[in-house]
């Protein structure tokens, strides 16, 4: 369905290097034993209050260091897949595919916003509004980009429906009251975009996570988001109209229409 060459996908096994399943296999008792343990010891501590301030030592814990940094260690020369949500017009598209996918930042935003005016697709009421938003220059959100890394994630109907369903993205959108407009314009996409892990930086460690998925296990949590300081490349952008974008959503069920 989805394959990049020296790409993972953090939540298709599938996807990940030969030599990182192979460890994991060669070790999976001890792994897992090592996951049962940690859930173990966390219920004794929900009514003895001494676990909390001195936690027992599990016995597999050297077996899982062990792993967990080989994994670690081989990741570094692989890539990982960023997923990033959006409604986008035609040209933005074309766009980012040639250009890839731009941080934010309050000149681009209001390029972006005036490009729409120009075109007739937003009165000027609402231009006036999205125009120099005090959100393009918030700390949490200025010269970043936010990307997801599971392929699950994408069937959270009430975390991704107005990011597939306004035009602009959460800093755009953010604090405009009925905003119809921005619903009427541009198409729901996925952006898949390309990041080194050696420049990634996650917590959890992407090596827990990973074990926590092959498992089947919540220990670690599988997803997160994570928020780039850098323009990304983009492998694919799919559109709302491309059977595997309903595929990847199941957005056929979803109770809000988009």
């Amino acid at each position: 369905m989805l394959e990049f060459e020296n790409h993972i996908i953090l939540d298709k096994v599938d996807s990940w290097p030969k030599e990182i399943l192979c460890l994991i296999r060669n070790e999976e008792k001890a792994l897992k034993n090592y996951l049962q343990e940690e859930s173990r010891i966390d219920i004794i501590g929900r009514t003895d209050l001494s676990i909390r301030y001195n936690r027992p030592i599990n016995i597999y814990s050297g077996k899982w260091e062990e792993v967990t940094e080989s994994i670690e260690l081989s990741l570094k020369e692989y890539n990982i897949i960023g997923i990033h949500c959006t409604r986008l017009m035609d040209y933005e598209i074309t766009d980012i595919l040639n250009n890839g996918l731009r941080p934010l930042s309050k000149d681009f935003a209001n390029s972006r916003i005036e490009k729409l005016f120009e075109k007739g697709l937003i009165s000027k009421e609402l231009r006036c509004k999205l125009v120099d938003k005090e959100e393009y220059s918030d700390e949490n959100r200025r010269g970043k980009i936010s990307v997801f890394h599971c392929l699950s994630t994408l069937k959270d109907e009430w975390g991704l429906n107005r990011l597939f369903g306004i035009w602009g993205g959460e800093s755009v959108y953010s604090e405009i009251q009925n905003p119809k407009e921005l619903m009427r314009i541009g198409t729901s996409c996925i952006v898949l975009t390309s990041i080194k892990i050696r420049d990634f930086d996650i917590y959890p460690e992407l090596s827990k996570r990973m074990l926590a998925i092959f498992f089947d296990d919540n220990y670690f949590p599988h997803d997160t988001d994570s928020f780039l300081e850098t323009k990304l490349n983009v492998l694919k952008i799919i559109r709302r109209e491309d059977n595997l974008f309903a595929e990847l959503t199941g957005i056929q069920d979803w109770h809000e229409e988009i």
